[in-house]
């Protein structure tokens, strides 16, 4: 049994036509390892699970703001229920995530003050078709953290710069095999491990740009439905402990609980995309005032106004969630999905409610994001909480404030797309896993269970779990 809604394709065209003219006249008038890995492909089999203990699953991952389309372009279409007029505001904010920001002074001021230090000259230079980022030297959206900062550096490698000044450094990195033994079975296992050429004693953590999906949706969870799923204690004793960081917001007096980022330590969409315009293009607002480096000048103008900020914003949260592919094989993989526990931590499903009025100051006044006045069931198979992973897993960046082997739960929803190439699969926040079945095996820490029970599958079972898992 599935639940699927169609979209009204005619209605989805001209919206999109809509766009690209929008889009026009926006833009002219604004400025490889050879290790074997464990695979996931595997021969059909028919599975040893019951469909008496089936349930049924939804392709509709986003509710109503899902559309069907799963191609190369699908993350970047807007979600269906815009209005015409949010849908131009909707094409600003397009415009300038993809447009190269350059550097200033220049005529173009409304996208010029890149750099001087920064990783990325625009927002799809790591999100390429609003996709994760891919690993070095074929692809961009790997950084580096600095896990202990020297005072030169800021927290993040720059390794760009403008014209006349040299960058921080280079990413470097070795590739490190490892054998894994669970069970009496052995597994072989492979990981980069980055550094900054010439400067290998500097410790770092490796950070790859994840995919751009239901970002605006995650964002409308409300708090206290994620911290019932809390339990830092284990009060329940089923070994699974998600505890919920707690940060201070950057545009209000008190705590928010952070949900994005590998930390999860950004309480908002709109904290977060300021975040990646500082600290990967070393563009300056009101809510990050003075550059990243600490031996980069800073100056009073602000690269970006808080009206651009906030267009840049609204168009990452009405992004569309590309729809799910559920079929019976797949029904069955949801089951091995749960008898493994694995829903324990990438929880199907949440309610999300009516958007609040998310109001900032620009120059023009108050401005807010898109409102929606839906309620809504959304699938992005994640608590957003904090988990232990394990010691192979662990960093000891400073700034997140969390312990190194804890990591916010990875959404699931798209993870089909992202593992459509087994040649540019990268998963986990390093990207060292290169299939599904790998990024399963390093889980460790709470997930330990979970693993073992993975390893102990029939063949059957482990077809249908990676056939619903690619499915998403």
């Amino acid at each position: 049994m599935f639940l699927n809604r169609t979209n009204n394709n005619g209605q989805i065209k001209r919206r999109c036509n809509l766009l690209i003219l929008s889009f026009i006249a926006l833009t002219g008038t604004a400025c490889a390892e050879k290790t074997p890995r464990m695979e996931d492909a595997s021969p059909t089999v028919t599975p040893s699970i019951k469909s008496s203990t089936l349930h049924p699953l939804s392709n509709d991952q986003g509710g109503r703001y899902t559309i069907s389309n799963r191609g190369r372009q699908s993350l970047e279409r807007p979600q269906p229920l815009l209005t015409l007029e949010q849908q131009l505001e909707w094409a600003v904010g397009k415009s300038f995530a993809k447009q190269a920001w350059i550097t200033s002074p220049a005529t173009t001021t409304a996208r010029d003050g890149l750099g001087p230090l920064f990783n990325a000259n625009s927002c799809t230079s790591c999100h390429k078709h609003n996709g994760q980022g891919q690993l070095p030297p074929n692809g961009n959206g790997l950084i580096l953290r600095l896990e202990s900062t020297p005072q030169k550096f800021g927290e993040q490698l720059q390794d760009r710069a403008v014209f006349g000044v040299e960058p921080e450094g280079q990413i470097d990195w070795q590739t490190k095999n490892s054998r894994l033994s669970i069970a009496n079975k052995q597994y072989q296992l492979s990981q980069r491990q980055f550094f900054i050429a010439g400067m290998p004693h500097i410790p770092v953590s490796a950070r790859l740009a994840p995919a751009l999906i239901g970002m605006g949706l995650l964002d409308r969870i409300s708090d206290a439905d994620i911290l019932a799923n809390s339990d830092p204690n284990d009060r329940n004793k089923d070994g699974i402990s998600g505890q919920a960081n707690l940060r201070q917001s950057k545009t209000s007096n008190h705590k928010r609980l952070g949900r994005f980022g590998w930390k999860a330590s950004q309480t908002s969409l709109h904290q977060q995309v300021a975040l990646a315009f500082f600290e990967d293009m070393g563009i300056t607002s009101s809510l990050h005032p003075k550059q990243p480096s600490q031996e980069t000048k800073n100056t009073a103008e602000l690269d970006i106004s808080d009206k651009l900020l906030l267009a840049v914003t609204n168009y990452i949260a009405n992004l569309a969630v590309p729809a799910a592919s559920h079929d019976d094989l797949s029904q069955q993989g949801s089951v091995v999905f749960n008898k493994l526990g694995c829903a324990g931590c990438h929880i199907p499903t949440f309610n999300i409610g009516p958007s609040k009025a998310n109001f900032i100051e620009t120059e023009h006044g108050q401005a807010s994001l898109t409102q929606h006045d839906v309620n809504e069931a959304i699938y992005p198979f994640s608590d957003l909480l904090l988990h232990d992973m394990g010691a192979a897993l662990a960093d000891s960046h400073p700034s997140d404030h969390t312990p190194g082997n804890e990591w916010r739960t990875a959404p699931l929803w798209g993870l089909g797309m992202r593992t459509e190439n087994p040649d540019n699969t990268r998963l986990l926040h390093d990207g060292r896993a290169r299939s599904i079945s790998e990024a399963i095996l390093w889980h460790a820490g709470e997930a330990e269970q979970s693993r073992l029970r993975f390893t102990q599958l029939s063949q059957a079972d482990l077809t249908a779990l990676l056939h619903f898992l690619k499915a998403l």
